[in-house]
């Protein structure tokens, strides 16, 4: 299934979290990529380091 990616399973309202902090998410998540066991949980481990670059780049992000 090449598609669309299904839906995330939660809301998440990442407007309240400053630049450092989602930062410190990212770094953290590039630290967990190389140990991800199955090609599932890497995917999905992507798709939320995607969610959190784009809220990082968004023009709402609090400094």
């Amino acid at each position: 299934m090449f598609g669309k990616e299904p839906a995330w399973p939660f809301d998440m309202d990442l407007s309240t979290l400053d630049t450092g902090s989602i930062t410190n998410i990212l770094n953290d998540i590039e630290s967990h990529l190389p140990h991800m066991e199955s090609q599932g949980g890497l995917n999905e481990l992507l798709r939320v380091k995607k969610l959190f670059e784009t809220e990082l780049m968004s023009a709402r992000r609090l400094h």
